[in-house]
């Protein structure tokens, strides 16, 4: 078994370092949030994961496991001792729609100087095209002297984990392995088969790894922003998407089109933005962006619609989580959509049952309207008593707009329309009848 550092105790960097563990490897895991490293000391989950609580509650009272900070005198031995290192750091976005590197610059510039000869260093970020090659590889080689392939072996391994699903997918699905040497990607793939990778591992060019990951997000957040579109065009001629949706994919092999709802997250958004700006092919990427991001702003039109104006209305949204049934806030819509309506002079609040700070139902007290903007379980199971309860007022008083489908007694579910919605109901149909026919002039 082989000595493993695990650069990132977040949600990529923890579920990996306890697989690898499990699998029978020494693991060291480093993170510079020292809050984080104490509660993994303490073998307490940071944040929500399947099977990782368990996992982690031994894997802290067991020696081949350590959690460290840079500070600690074991965080210089476990870098050099390390024959795979694993970077998993944060790659934000910045204002210019760029992914920033901060972290990896700072870490690069701890363990560089400290790296053994032989080591396998596997980035797990989403990154940049040419990012492995053009700054992990070429510093390295450049600090040490070393030619990768030879003295080190670097490469690209996308996660592709479902947030939630991270154990089971890390054996269920194949592993991409980006590496620009065959010693590299027989190393690195070798070290993946050992504790997960059971439908194997898939090589290709480090570049090509980098661009798969993009590809995917991409290509899912369009599918989404498609989904939503279709949802928006379905209010505006007063129809039911989720009508529309059952009628189209069922029993046709070449349906398959998603239910709309709120869509981002740390992944898709940021993956997709990047794509769309470090190419001029990337068009249907930034209408994908566009279109997802509108949600707020049809949010922000139907609330205003109700109330005539937000000025002074109580709206509580429920849900700030990304995703259902998790308590990651990274990247959510819902605070967007709360910006858009705190520049309105709406009053808002927030309930979300899984993210701290945000727990008490007292958020609702009072509220003119409420939003259901994250599908939590715990929050599909409100019924239309339970929202006057936590209101403490009566059922009509209050709009309910549910963007998931979840309510079937809220005021609008988003995607369905009715009479109402259809402005120019006729007009339409006499229009596209006409304009097969042309007159001629006398």
């Amino acid at each position: 078994m082989s000595k493993v550092l695990c650069v990132g105790a977040g949600h990529v960097g923890l579920p990996l370092a306890l697989k690898i563990w499990d699998a029978g490897h020494d693991v060291g895991i480093v993170d510079i949030d020292m809050g984080k490293i104490d509660a993994v000391r303490a073998g307490i989950m940071p944040f929500v994961e399947l099977g990782c609580a368990e996992l982690l509650e031994r894997a802290a009272a067991n020696r081949r496991f350590a959690a460290l900070t840079y500070q600690d005198a074991a965080f210089d031995e476990a870098a050099s001792g390390a024959e795979f290192v694993i970077l998993t750091l944060g790659t934000p976005l910045g204002t210019d729609y760029t992914f920033r590197f901060d972290q990896y610059f700072d870490v690069l510039q701890r363990i560089v100087p400290v790296l053994r000869s032989g080591t396998s260093v596997i980035v797990r970020s989403t990154v940049a095209p040419h990012f492995t090659r053009n700054v992990v590889t070429a510093r390295i080689a450049r600090e040490r002297e070393w030619a990768p392939g030879l003295d080190f072996f670097p490469s690209f391994c996308p996660e592709r984990l479902l947030q939630g699903n991270a154990l089971a997918d890390i054996d269920q699905l194949p592993e991409i392995i980006g590496a620009d040497d065959p010693a590299t990607a027989e190393r690195v793939a070798g070290f993946f088969r050992s504790f997960g990778a059971r439908a194997g591992c898939h090589i290709v060019t480090t570049v090509e790894a980098e661009l798969a990951k993009l590809y995917l997000n991409t290509y899912r957040y369009a599918l989404f922003g498609l989904a939503n579109e279709f949802a928006l065009i379905a209010e505006q001629y007063g129809a039911d998407v989720y009508r529309i949706l059952e009628a189209a994919n069922t029993g046709y092999p070449r349906g398959g089109i998603p239910e709309p709802g709120p869509s981002r997250g740390p992944c898709l958004g940021k993956d997709t933005a990047t794509l769309a700006f470090s190419s001029t092919a990337g068009l249907i990427a930034h209408a994908a962006i566009k279109t997802n991001e509108n949600i707020v702003l049809h949010i922000a039109e139907r609330l205003r619609s109700a109330f005539g104006t937000l000025a002074g209305r109580r709206i509580a949204v429920l849900g700030l989580a990304f995703k259902s049934n998790t308590d990651d806030t990274r990247d959510n819509l819902s605070s967007p959509l709360l910006n858009v309506l705190d520049r309105e002079g709406a009053l808002t609040t927030i309930y979300d049952p899984l993210v701290p700070g945000h727990t008490d139902p007292a958020a609702l007290r009072g509220a003119d309207g409420v939003v259901l903007m994250t599908a939590h379980a715990a929050l599909r199971s409100l019924g239309a008593r339970d929202i006057e309860k936590l209101c403490q007022r009566p059922r009509g008083e209050v709009y309910v707009l549910d963007l998931w489908n979840a309510w079937p007694w809220a005021d609008h579910i988003f995607g369905r329309g009715t009479n109402e919605d259809d402005e120019d109901s006729g007009y339409r149909g006499v229009r596209l009848a006409s304009t097969g026919s042309h007159s001629t002039p006398a």
